[in-house]
Formats: structure tokens, C-alpha cells, sequence
């Protein structure tokens, strides 16, 4: 139902002004009604974000926690890892001295497995990477030969790219495969 009204004249008013017209000035506004653009995309965004919680809810009661392994261990492909668990490894004692000028020399002591006889005529190889940007720096492999007099030790002399603590890692292939690794500190550019 609509309201009836009376005009001015029957309850004895002054009678107004008749009201100007407006000019229009550019596009006609609707007040409080969005456009349908406008009315789309909320009703799109809502639709949307609906749906990702809905799929996020299903993925988190359909899916299992599994155990993860610990980070420590580095991965390796299963054939490599049945292979690694078949042979014994050898004993690595890693050592590594700044030698100055961006130098270091790195020393490695190989032993056989229980009778820690030293293994010579080994092919040793050792690479070098920077703890801070790991794989940007590496250098590697540089092979290690075996020092004279001293069986089952084995030495190279590399340099490093610039200042920094670096991650030398010693990596015998033959006889049998082992590897090891040592950290180096390199901070000044020239040692007295």
C-alpha cells in the first residue's frame, strides 16, 4: 500500500517554489546500488575463496601426517643407498690449513674398515664449497695424491673464490666409496 498525500492547497499551505531542474554533469550516480561489475566481482571473490577453503578443509582431513626422515641425512637414490650398505667404508680423517693468499691445503688419512690399515693407491678427490652461498662458489674435483713416505695420506692445495668459512668435503671412489667432510674458516687474504 502507498501512503495517500494531500497537497499543499487542502491544508491551507503557501504554495512552493517549483523545484529547478538539475543539469546533468556527467554520468547519472546511483546511490547505494553497486554496479553490475561491481556486484560480479564480490560475488565472484566470495564464490572463489568459498571453494579454496572448502578444497584446503578436504585436503587437510583426507590426507595423512607421514613421519619425515631427519635433514641431516643426505638423500640418496636407493640403488646408491643398497650399494653404500653392501661394501664397507672407508675411514676418513679430513684436516684443512689456510695457507694464506686465498690458499688452503687439505689432508686426508684413509683407513681400511676395522683394521684401520692405511689404503694406498686410492683415487681420493676432494671439493670445496662456501658455506654461505652453497654450489655458487664449489670448485671440484681436485684430485688428492698420495704423499710420499706416508701411506694412506693423501693432499691437495686449492684456492678459494674469496673470505669466508668454506665446506671441504674428501670423497674416496676406489677402493671403496666414502666420503667426508670438514669445515675451514678463511678470513684474512694474507697470513704471516
Amino acid at each position: 500500500m502507498s501512503k495517500l498525500r494531500l497537497s499543499d492547497e487542502m491544508l491551507g499551505r503557501p504554495e512552493r517554489a517549483p523545484k529547478r531542474a538539475r543539469v546533468a554533469r556527467g554520468p547519472a550516480r546511483r546511490t547505494g546500488v553497486p554496479s553490475p561489475f561491481k556486484q560480479g566481482l564480490l560475488l565472484g571473490i566470495c564464490v572463489g575463496m568459498t571453494l579454496a577453503l572448502a578444497l584446503g578443509v578436504v585436503g587437510f582431513l583426507v590426507t595423512r601426517p607421514q613421519a619425515t626422515p631427519p635433514a641431516a641425512a643426505p638423500a640418496t637414490p636407493p640403488a646408491a643407498a643398497a650399494e653404500n650398505s653392501k661394501q664397507p667404508q672407508a675411514s676418513i680423517d679430513v684436516a684443512a690449513e689456510h695457507l694464506g693468499d686465498l690458499q688452503i691445503r687439505i689432508d686426508a688419512r684413509i683407513s681400511a674398515p676395522g683394521s684401520y690399515s692405511p689404503i694406498t693407491k686410492g683415487q681420493v678427490v676432494a671439493y670445496t664449497d662456501m658455506v654461505a652461498m652453497p654450489l655458487s662458489h664449489r670448485q671440484g674435483p681436485i684430485v688428492m695424491a698420495e704423499v710420499s713416505g706416508s701411506p694412506g695420506t693423501y693432499q691437495a692445495v686449492s684456492q678459494v673464490p674469496m673470505i669466508g668459512e668454506y665446506n671441504v668435503t674428501v670423497e674416496v671412489r676406489r677402493p671403496m666409496a666414502a666420503q667426508a667432510d670438514h669445515r675451514i674458516d678463511v678470513q684474512n687474504v694474507k697470513r704471516s
